[in-house]
C-alpha cells in the first residue's frame, strides 16, 4: 500500500474523512533526557548494548524483524499490536495525531501504527532524536526525515498488518499485502503473458497468493524511487517464484512470511538502491550507527537477537 497521507502540512494533501478517536501521545518516562536513547531489552531479557533502567521501556513489539542487505531493516508486526504498546506510541508527534483525527478510524490506525513503528525501528540506528523527529512527504508521498538526508524510510499496511523500512544512505520502500484474488485485467496489465496466463488458470486462493507476491514487489520499487503510482509499478517485471531480483538500478527481496504474524499469510517485500538526492549530512546528534545488534550476513532470514525482536520465528 501507499506512504502517501491525506491532508496535514506534514502528511501530504486530500480532503477530510470523519473525524475518529485515536489514542493520544503517552507522556515521556520521567528521567529521560529529550534525545536520550531508551535500553530495549532483548528476547533474553538481557539488555541490549546498554543497561536497562527503572524508566526504559520494555520489549517492543515486532513479529518479524529481517536484514535482507548492509544498512538495511525491515520490520513487520499487526497494528493492533502496536497501538497497544505505549512504548511504541511515545514517540508520535502532535501533527500525527492531528492528522489522525482527520481520518476514518481504520485509516487512522493504520497511520499510527506505520508512523510508531517506523519510529521504533528508526531509534536503534540514529537514535531518539532522530526517532522523534519530524518526518514530511514528497510531492509524490514518499516520507522522508528532513534532518537526517541519509536515511531513506518506507511504510506500508495492508489488512491488520504494518511494516516500515529504513535503510542507511540508501532509497527504500516496502510493501505488505493481504492477497487478494486479482482480477482478469490487473493480471494482464502486471505480469507478462504468460505469467498472467498460468495465475489466472490456479485455484484463487493460490493465485492472490502468487499476485501478491508480484505486486509487493512492483509496488517496493516505485515507493523506493519516490513516484509511488505514478512510476507505473505493472512496468516492474517480477516473477511471483524468485526471491530476489533488480529493475532500474534497485535491488529487491521477498521476505518470508513469519508464522508469528497470526492467521492468514500475506506477502512482504522491499526494494533499495544507492540514494538519487545528496546525502552528506549526519543523522543527528549522536550521528548514524548500526543497531545495537550486528546485522547478520546479507540474506533474508529473519534476524534474531535484536533488540526490538520479542518473538523467534523461522523463515520457511
Amino acid at each position: 500500500m501507499s506512504d502517501a497521507l491525506p491532508a496535514e502540512p506534514e502528511t501530504g494533501s486530500g480532503s477530510a474523512a470523519p473525524r475518529a478517536t485515536v489514542a493520544r501521545p503517552v507522556g515521556r518516562p520521567a528521567g529521560r533526557r529529550p534525545g536520550s536513547r531508551p535500553a530495549l531489552t532483548s528476547p533474553t531479557g538481557g539488555s541490549a548494548g546498554a543497561q536497562p533502567s527503572a524508566t526504559a521501556p520494555g520489549p517492543l513489539p515486532v513479529v518479524g524483524l529481517w536484514a535482507p542487505a548492509p544498512g538495511v531493516t525491515v520490520v513487520l508486526d499487526r497494528v493492533d499490536r502496536v497501538l497497544a504498546t505505549p512504548a511504541a506510541l511515545d514517540r508520535l508527534r502532535p501533527e500525527e495525531h492531528r492528522a489522525a483525527a482527520a481520518m476514518a478510524h481504520w485509516r487512522a490506525r493504520e497511520h499510527l501504527a506505520g508512523r510508531a513503528l517506523l519510529r521504533m525501528l528508526l531509534a536503534a540506528p540514529a537514535g531518539e532524536t532522530v526517532a522523534r523527529g519530524p518526518v514530511v512527504p514528497e510531492p509524490a508521498g514518499r516520507p522522508r526525515l528532513p534532518g537526517s538526508p541519509r536515511l531513506g524510510v518506507s511504510v506500508s499496511h495492508s489488512g491488520p498488518y504494518v511494516a516500515a523500512a529504513v535503510g542507511v544512505g540508501l532509497d527504500i520502500g516496502v510493501d505488505v499485502q493481504v492477497p487478494v484474488p486479482p482480477s482478469p485485467g490487473m493480471l494482464r496489465r502486471c505480469c507478462p503473458a504468460r505469467t498472467a496466463a498460468r495465475l489466472a488458470g490456479l485455484p484463487s486462493d493460490r493465485s492472490a497468493d502468487a499476485f501478491a507476491r508480484v505486486w509487493t514487489v512492483q509496488e517496493a520499487c516505485v515507493k523506493a524511487r519516490g513516484t509511488g503510482l505514478s512510476g507505473a509499478p505493472w512496468r516492474v517485471r517480477a516473477n511471483p517464484d524468485e526471491a530476489a531480483g533488480s529493475w532500474g538500478g534497485l535491488c529487491w527481496r521477498r521476505l518470508p512470511w513469519p508464522p508469528s504474524a497470526g492467521a492468514g499469510a500475506g506477502a512482504l517485500a522491499c526494494a533499495y538502491g544507492p540514494a538519487r538526492a545528496g546525502s552528506g549530512a549526519a543523522c543527528g546528534p549522536d550521528g548514524c550507527r548500526p543497531p545495537t545488534a550486528p546485522f547478520p550476513p546479507a540474506g533474508t532470514r529473519p534476524r534474531r537477537g535484536h533488540p526490538l525482536l520479542v518473538e523467534d520465528i523461522d523463515a520457511h
